[in-house]
């Protein structure tokens, strides 16, 4: 058993998105009250579009001064900026609090290639932490665009290019383990019994998968549905 981990579990993924981003809602109050920033990382995925969509719809309705909050993306699609596929759509087209800044991953709109791509999210990132970082979980144990057999757990840069991810597009930028690691919280979101394999791996402390390799600096969480737990 993985001691290290803060476990969670909620009936279904109804709940665990309401109370997930109360609870991020919460963080992200604090940190701009203390210290005027907040860093947020944001993932794509069925489950990570629907947190960010929810969390979205909470910073619209917000009466709080959200100057200060930032928001990133851990992986990101390489293609065009208004293309479905891209994690920071719902983010890109839902939000209107105009004090939020979104930092997106350039695309094949801005005429670089993907390795340029992740050179200038890396400059972004130079002097950022992420005070939390949000990332799904493949049923094959991935987390952001890191998969198992096609990543390198000793790469030390904050962004990286992705170049031959098994799930389409082939393309991609992710940020690395170390950076992933350096965020003062990451939390892990999975729900369904098809992630129930990898929450086990995960207990278990396995390094064969990318997300046995996560621990932040501070806090590292799972959290998931009463599926992605129970299943057998």
């Amino acid at each position: 058993m993985n001691e290290d981990l803060d476990l969670t579990m909620y009936a279904d993924g109804a709940a665990l998105i309401s109370a997930t981003v109360v609870e991020a809602l919460e963080i992200i109050w604090m940190h701009l009250a203390e210290k005027g920033t907040c860093h947020i990382a944001l993932t794509g995925g069925t489950l990570g579009g629907q947190f960010a969509e929810a969390l979205v719809e909470k910073l619209n309705t917000s009466a709080k001064d959200l100057k200060g909050l930032h928001i990133w993306f851990s992986d990101e699609r390489f293609d065009t900026a208004d293309s479905p596929l891209r994690n920071s759509q719902p983010v890109r087209t839902g939000l209107t609090n105009t004090l939020v800044l979104m930092h997106e991953v350039k695309s094949t709109d801005d005429g670089v290639n993907v390795i340029e791509a992740a050179a200038a999210y890396e400059a972004e990132l130079r002097e950022i932490t992420m005070d939390i970082c949000i990332l799904g979980l493949g049923p094959d144990g991935h987390v952001a665009s890191l998969f198992p057999n096609h990543w390198d757990p000793t790469i030390t840069g904050r962004a990286i290019p992705i170049t031959d991810s098994p799930k389409p597009p082939p393309q991609r930028v992710s940020f690395s383990m170390d950076f992933i690691n350096k965020s003062d919280q990451v939390w892990i979101i999975a729900t369904g019994e098809a992630k129930a394999p990898a929450v086990t791996q995960i207990l278990e402390a396995d390094l064969s998968i990318p997300a046995g390799h996560v621990m932040a600096a501070q806090l590292t969480r799972l959290i998931v549905d009463a599926e992605a737990f129970f299943a057998e």
